[in-house]
């Protein structure tokens, strides 16, 4: 088989509109495991955003990856071992907590398989939870309950209202990856984190070539 590697963002790629992943899809990865590739599943979501697609695709038993957090974590899907993490200080996610709300931004982050945030009536930290099917916390003081790790601080807005701010927001943090994951979605995470970064160093780690990869996304994070 040419490709060892099949890199796969979720939502609007191994996902359809339905937000389902089709039988033939499911069967087609199924059997490229089977036939010796590895599948990652490379995501801005968290990672425990990505067990129900791990499971559908069998990555425990095939020996698959986790990319979450655009690339902030990877992790073995059968050992849970992580392979590489890299996170924001709690003073940067305070200072992105400040940034958000100058700009009229909701923001959340995530402990303990959930997210937590003020702003739990925002319709976009829903989908957040929705997309995710996890729980959303609400705390009266984001920044009093921040600790490490901090893998992603993630903020939501109208598309419109993000796209006019996105330049002011990175600016102000020259350091830091930031980008739209979604048109109402900015992720902030720590610097040079990116899929493709992280990518690239699993390919490193698993002693593959570039050649031997394949990826797919339709994000602005999958650019």
């Amino acid at each position: 088989m040419k490709y060892k590697l099949i890199a796969l963002d979720l939502d609007g790629t191994l996902k359809n509109s339905e937000n389902k992943i089709t039988e033939e899809t499911r069967q087609t990865l199924i059997k490229a495991q089977q036939l010796g590739a590895k599948v990652v599943l490379a995501s801005g979501r968290p990672t425990p955003g990505l067990r129900h697609e791990a499971a559908a695709l069998d990555l425990e038993t095939y020996e698959g990856y986790l990319l979450a957090f655009n690339g902030a974590k990877v992790m073995d899907a059968k050992t849970r071992q992580t392979m590489f993490e890299q996170c924001l200080t709690v003073e940067q996610a305070k200072k992105a907590y400040d940034e958000a709300k100058k700009h009229d931004l909701a923001i959340l982050t995530y402990y303990d398989n959930g997210v937590y945030t003020e702003d739990v009536e925002d319709q976009y930290v829903k989908v957040e939870g929705h997309i995710n099917d996890i729980e959303i916390n609400k705390v009266d003081d984001f920044k009093a309950i921040l600790k490490d790790p901090i893998n992603k601080v993630l903020c939501t807005g109208e598309p419109e209202h993000v796209a006019s701010v996105l330049k002011e927001y990175q600016d102000a943090f020259p350091g830091l990856s930031i980008y739209r994951s979604a048109p109402y979605f900015i992720e902030v995470m720590a610097p040079n984190i990116d899929k493709a970064a992280s990518l690239d160093r699993l390919v490193k780690m698993l002693g593959l070539t570039r050649e031997e990869v394949i990826a797919f996304g339709d994000g602005y994070n999958d650019l």
